[in-house]
């Protein structure tokens, strides 16, 4: 049987070679999350969203989601986009982590934001959530939703 003060420093020690295998794991995963991935078809390299994100205010963020709206209504942007935006922008989250904060599943996700798949509006209402919104009747015309928002300022 050990003594209780090697046991402790047995354990203390267990703790220090974990820590620094976590460190080194860390520090490699933060140099593979900034190696860009070429494309083909030559559109901008991509980079992993936890080496975009920044921390933002709750103002900002309340401001950020009020511009996507608006863009989303005015139809200057998709739902795709839209929700991609928002999840990175406002919630600074993985599709892993958001897939399953909602309970949908990643690829449901991934699809979603890449604007394939057809949808329900449970689904979508399920993805949306997390930002205040929900599928409804708009105006099928810009110009008619346009005067609609500049008339009845917030």
């Amino acid at each position: 049987m050990k003594e209780p003060q090697n046991a402790a420093g047995s354990v203390r020690d267990t703790i220090d070679k974990i820590r620094a295998k976590q460190n080194s794991l860390d520090k490699a995963g933060e140099a593979s999350a900034t190696v860009e991935v070429p494309s083909l078809d030559k559109k901008p390299a991509r980079r992993r969203v936890s080496a975009q994100t920044k921390a933002v205010s709750a103002n900002s963020r309340n401001e950020f989601r009020a511009e996507i709206l608006k863009a989303l209504l005015l139809g200057e942007m998709t739902q795709g986009e839209a929700l991609k935006a928002l999840r990175i922008s406002v919630l600074g989250l993985k599709q892993d982590a958001f897939a399953k904060l909602v309970s949908v599943s990643r690829k449901t996700l991934s699809e979603v934001e890449n604007d394939k798949g057809n949808y329900t509006s449970d689904i979508i209402n399920k993805l949306f959530r997390p930002f205040g919104m929900k599928v409804g009747l708009v105006p099928v015309s810009r110009h008619m939703l346009a005067a609609l928002i500049k008339k009845n300022p917030e």
